[in-house]
């Protein structure tokens, strides 16, 4: 649950799918988080101040900053013709907490894997330059009930399509789950994250872009190797850049 205004009538509008931040106290010096979740016919929109729902652990020396998260993605996602490539910078999914989520490395000198460089906090996240907070790999610590949950969404890729908590049942009763692997494999020992890294076919349990599909139903997964969220876009990403506009740009 988030505020949600008449977006509750609108079939598949995922508002409860996203977690009540606002029921966090925060007790450091930081703002409230807030949350809002809304649908349009055809969009999700999903704003937030940035701030976590749990306790800010400095990492990088940028101080935590509330920042203004406007994000849209597809209501009813749709697989491209082709894959495309997620941005090397900035945000590629928006977690249920609000929080946006990025790629697998990070920025220069060396474009590293920070949850192998040991960069990142409890929740797998940390700040980049103007305090803006993100995550590059599964926010275990906002569930108590990962583990083994074939069902739990994690967040929203900008084509639409959710990420899932990697584990599926073994048996029609689902007595039993499995850990869903990802396909990528470290191949080479050096800084750069994806020079590092190469997609082996049928080394996992998912494709490319770190997903499959399940009854006709696309999917990433929030595996806890590299890519950790998203190999590539399945899907058509809306264009909206939440980063704002580049350099010389209006």
């Amino acid at each position: 649950g988030s505020d949600s205004d008449d977006s509750s009538s609108i079939e598949g509008c995922p508002v409860e799918q996203f977690l009540d931040v606002a029921a966090y106290d925060q007790e450091q010096d930081y703002p409230a988080p807030a949350l809002s979740v809304s649908c349009t016919d055809d969009a999700v929109i999903v704003e937030s101040n940035g701030i976590p729902n749990f306790t800010f652990v400095p990492i990088t020396p940028n101080d935590l900053q509330a920042v203004d998260h406007h994000f849209e993605f597809p209501l009813h996602p749709t697989m491209a013709a082709s894959t495309s490539e997620i941005p090397l910078l900035g945000p590629v999914a928006v977690a249920v907490n609000g929080i946006p989520i990025f790629g697998p490395n990070e920025a220069l000198p060396t474009y590293g894997d920070p949850l192998l460089d040991d960069i990142l906090d409890f929740c797998h996240g940390h700040t980049a330059m103007g305090g803006l907070y993100h995550f590059h790999a599964p926010p275990e610590c906002l569930f108590t009930d990962w583990t083994g949950n074939t069902s739990l969404v994690v967040g929203y890729a900008f084509d639409g399509f959710p990420i899932i908590a990697p584990f599926e049942c073994v048996d029609g009763e689902c007595v039993e789950t499995v850990e869903l692997r990802s396909s990528w494999q470290r191949t080479q020992d050096v800084a750069a994250a994806w020079d590092a890294h190469e997609y082996v076919e049928g080394s996992g349990d998912l494709d490319e872009c770190n997903g499959k599909e399940v009854n006709g139903q696309y999917r990433y997964y929030a595996t806890k190797t590299f890519p950790y969220f998203l190999g590539c876009y399945r899907g058509e990403p809306t264009s909206n850049t939440p980063m704002g506009p580049g350099p010389g740009m209006p």
